[in-house]
């Protein structure tokens, strides 16, 4: 539910990113929710129900968290990648400097598509 939140709970009503928000990333039980909201436990129940409802509606439509994941998983690829030729690299001066090269270049691509989130700074180290 966290990416789904991520990605489209800007979406949701203000009652719903409440009441979602403090169910899931402040862990309150419906009881507490539904006495901070002056709302019954099945209201709220019914209320979060409705709002994962909408949130993976969005999903099987715009299928945003979907492609973030399979984009993800392609750059934990390149980075294994990456560590894999590093260890291979001889001590020359001009194959690692071209190699720390396209490790920059590759790094700003992935901080501009925010893929690396990880690390911001470098893919590598």
């Amino acid at each position: 539910m966290g990416l789904l939140y991520d990605f489209y709970g800007g979406l949701l009503t203000q009652k719903q990113q409440k009441v979602f928000g403090l169910y899931y990333l402040e862990n309150l039980s419906l009881a507490e929710i539904a006495e901070e909201e002056g709302t019954t436990r099945q209201a709220v129940h019914d209320l979060l129900q409705r709002t994962e409802k909408r949130l993976a509606g969005w999903e099987s439509k715009l299928g945003l968290v979907d492609r973030y994941l399979h984009e993800f998983g392609a750059v934990q690829e390149v980075k294994r990648a990456i560590r894999a030729l590093e260890k291979l690299l001889p001590a020359d001066e001009p194959i690692a400097t071209a190699f720390a090269q396209a490790n920059t270049a590759l790094t700003r691509l992935l901080t501009i598509l925010e893929l690396d989130t990880e690390n911001r700074q470098t893919i590598i180290f």
